[in-house]
C-alpha cells in the first residue's frame, strides 16, 4: 500500500528572529512627513524654473540626491556639533550604555532612527539609520560604540 502525495506550494513565508543580544526599535520621532523635503530648495546659482522632478526645462537636469547629499551634511554635522556640549554627550553615552532608543532618538533627530543595540568586546554600540531627501535619496547608516566604564579599582560601573 503505497500513496503517492503531489503537494504544490505556492508561497513561504520566513521571519526573521533578531538575536537575543541587540533589540530593534522602529520608533517613530512624531516629525512631519514634509520635514524631510525641507532640503530640495533651489540655490542662487541654479535658474528658479526648476521643476519638482528636479530637471530644468532645457540642459543639465539636477540630480535630487545630490540635494539629498547636502541635506545629509547639513543635519549630520549639526548632530555631531551637539556632541560638543558636555551634558549632551554624557546623556548619549549614558543610554547607550543603557540601551535606551527612546533617548538617543531624541538626541539624534528625526532624520535618523535608532536600528539596535549591541556588545562589541568590551563596548556597547547603537546602531543608526538616517535618510535624506524628499524620497530619500540618501541613505547612511553608522555605528556609535562606547567603552565599557571601570572604576579606578577595576570594577565595572554598569
Amino acid at each position: 500500500m503505497s500513496s503517492k502525495w503531489k503537494v504544490k506550494i505556492r508561497s513561504v513565508r520566513t521571519k526573521a528572529q533578531a538575536s537575543g543580544r541587540s533589540r530593534v526599535t522602529t520608533s517613530s520621532c512624531g516629525c512631519k512627513k514634509s520635514h524631510t523635503s525641507s532640503g530640495n530648495k533651489s540655490t542662487g546659482s541654479k535658474s528658479a524654473g526648476n521643476q519638482s522632478s528636479g530637471h530644468k526645462s532645457c540642459g543639465r537636469s539636477t540630480d535630487p540626491a545630490v540635494l539629498a547629499m547636502q541635506e545629509a551634511g547639513g543635519d549630520l554635522s549639526k548632530l555631531f556639533k551637539q556632541l560638543k556640549d558636555e551634558e549632551t554627550a554624557e546623556k548619549l553615552v549614558m543610554a547607550i550604555r543603557h540601551r535606551n532608543a527612546k533617548a538617543v532618538q531624541q538626541l539624534i533627530g528625526c532624520h535618523c532612527k535608532v536600528l539596535a543595540f549591541f556588545c562589541s568586546h568590551n563596548k556597547d554600540c547603537v546602531r543608526i539609520c538616517c535618510s535624506f531627501g524628499r524620497n530619500h535619496e540618501v541613505v547612511i547608516s553608522f555605528d556609535i560604540c562606547v567603552k565599557k566604564a571601570e572604576n579606578p579599582c577595576g570594577q565595572s560601573w554598569y
